[in-house]
């Protein structure tokens, strides 16, 4: 469980936890400069103590604080919020939010609005099944993944084998679980040219913890590969900034970093990749126009093509709030506060 666990007020302690937090504090003297965290906990999270509880299960879900779900609640009351497809007043605010909210996590994760967009989903699996079914496999095609990727992940083999393309597992070496990065280089040396080629892989895995190399990136698509970023497991607790590594396509869950909302996602998608991808059908929200008689449609541009139905607007404001939240805290301090934990 690689994610910030926020911990009790050393003070609180009695012996023989204070000499154990002595040695602690001796052997990872960089969590000194993480000590502003115990307020923030007391204060965004007092329910832990206030009901007992020790959380742990950050690889499910992360916690809110309470300053979210106040200022989304005001948020809320404040105003009249109308579906974003219409175009009346209150829909031109709803539109607005959410348009600030895709600018923000773009502004977040570094990502330059001329080379990537925000595609709203319902979670990382739902991004990650957008890239699979619409990737334009064929006959001879290559589908590279890791032993350790999530189940979402692997299950793009199966748009790659039904449309003819190999599929092809690097495994993972005990007792480290990482990849021999030989074998690595030899499987991506073997595309040819003319063909599509899909690599995915976690930055860091759900299965073991193991974080694998951003350097990964640069190398596959040096070898003619694009790049799946599997990150949901990575951005909670490390800084992923896209103007220093340009993957292809980066599947998130917001409530895995901030708790709060639940059911939405997003897929950080490079326009020159988006515009490989072959969506196998169309729906409400994905088109310009749709005819009936002639049987033909006209897909959006961008990433309203990919944004199937209405999307879950009154919780997207939600998400810069929960973005702003941990800029806020700061997720290096968040990153180094987990590394003495996860290391003790």
């Amino acid at each position: 469980n690689e994610q910030h666990m926020i911990q009790p007020n050393p003070g609180r302690y009695k012996a023989p936890e204070n000499h154990a937090f002595e040695a602690f504090l001796k052997s990872h003297p960089s969590f000194e400069a993480t000590q502003s965290l115990e307020g923030v906990r007391q204060k965004e999270y007092g329910r832990l103590d206030a009901t007992g509880h020790t959380y742990l299960d950050y690889t499910g879900g992360g916690l809110y604080s309470d300053s979210q779900i106040l200022e989304h609640l005001n948020l809320l009351r404040g105003d009249v919020f109308g579906n974003p497809h219409s175009g009346n007043p209150a829909s031109v605010t709803t539109t607005r939010l959410v348009d600030s909210a895709r600018d923000y996590i773009l502004e977040y994760f570094n990502a330059s609005p001329d080379e990537y967009v925000a595609i709203f989903t319902a979670n990382a699996t739902a991004a990650i099944k957008l890239v699979g079914e619409a990737y334009p496999f064929q006959s001879g095609d290559r589908y590279l993944l890791t032993f350790d990727n999530h189940n979402s992940i692997n299950g793009i083999r199966e748009f790659a084998h039904m449309k003819g393309a190999s599929v092809t597992y690097v495994p993972v070496v005990p007792p480290e679980l990482r990849v021999a990065p030989n074998r690595l280089a030899d499987d991506l040396g073997t595309t040819r040219p003319g063909q599509h080629n899909l690599f995915a892989y976690p930055v860091q895995s759900n299965f073991s913890g193991v974080q694998h190399p951003l350097e990964w990136v640069d190398q596959a698509q040096e070898q003619g590969w694009d790049v799946l970023l599997d990150s949901a497991a990575f951005v909670p607790t490390n800084r992923l900034d896209l103007s220093k590594w340009h993957p292809d396509f980066v599947p998130l869950s917001f409530y895995k970093m901030f708790g709060y909302p639940t059911g939405v996602g997003c897929l950080i998608a490079r326009k020159t990749a988006l515009a490989k991808l072959s969506r196998p059908w169309f729906a409400g929200g994905t088109i310009l126009f749709a005819s009936v008689q002639a049987e033909d449609h006209i897909l959006a541009e961008g990433e309203a093509a990919f944004e199937e139905g209405t999307i879950n607007y009154l919780n997207l404001p939600a998400v810069e709030i929960g973005l702003r939240h941990i800029s806020g805290i700061g997720i290096e301090k968040i990153h180094e506060r987990v590394v003495c934990f996860t290391d003790w």
